[in-house]
């Protein structure tokens, strides 16, 4: 089984994949330009589409002749909290429930379709948004979702910070040409507001839902996480 870790970089140190050369590393390089003796597949990209676009395009470009298990991971992924294992190999052990795998699931509700994601209200983009960094859609978040997923139920398992693993077999269930609509859709821009449509998208897009159940345990386990931080937080103030 050959397992490659697909990897988003726009300046960040990838010193850190040194340490997993046992697998097939192939880095899209969105920024300044990267000169490696350990990385021969370093590729250059037009830094557009946020890690939704390095994603899809690597889905295009290789949908004949992708790996086992592709791993679809940030420049950084030690600031990524919970949203991402530290060490990729976690991803495989988890993969062989549904051929999908994430370091911890998140679950859209009736209140996590906002036109938006709301992602105006998020301190992490607000700026951004009233800044016009973040371009705006046509389509609101539900309605982009529909028209990809007809059948998409209002409770939804997801994920979020864009890095998972995945089984050839189910990128494969999608022909190539339903990727290449996906990739046009966050071409057009470096910081799309379908590119935040997408990041939460991945895991129904190749799990149809499978993972819904254990996605209230995730959120659950996340929440008393989140507690237990703002308590320790509050003694040490």
């Amino acid at each position: 089984m050959i397992n490659s870790l697909i990897i988003s970089r726009f300046n960040e140190n990838l010193n850190w994949l040194e340490a997993h050369q046992n697998f097939n590393i192939v880095i899209y390089n969105k920024g300044d330009q990267l000169t490696s003796n350990t990385f021969k597949n370093i590729i250059k990209i037009d830094n557009v589409g946020r890690e939704s676009h390095t994603w899809l395009y690597h889905i295009v470009e290789n949908y004949n002749n992708l790996d086992d298990v592709s791993i679809f991971l940030q420049g950084r992924i030690d600031d990524l909290d919970c949203m991402a294992y530290k060490d990729p190999k976690e991803y495989l052990k988890k993969i062989s429930k549904t051929g999908f795998s994430v370091s911890r699931l998140g679950l859209l509700g009736p209140s996590h379709w906002e036109d938006n994601v709301g992602i105006e209200n998020k301190p992490k983009y607000a700026d951004q948004w009233y800044k016009n960094e973040i371009s705006r859609s046509e389509y609101g978040f539900r309605e982009f979702a529909k028209k990809i997923f007809p059948e998409i139920p209002i409770f939804v398992a997801t994920s979020y910070g864009g890095c998972f693993a995945v089984k050839k077999e189910l990128i494969l269930s999608h022909n190539l040409s339903f990727y290449k609509k996906l990739l046009k859709s966050v071409s057009n821009h470096k910081n799309p507001i379908e590119g935040h449509y997408l990041e939460r998208l991945w895991c129904y897009m190749f799990t149809k839902n499978s993972l819904l159940i254990d996605s209230l345990k995730d959120v659950i386990i996340t929440k008393l996480e989140r507690s237990k931080l703002i308590k320790k937080n509050t003694k040490l103030n």
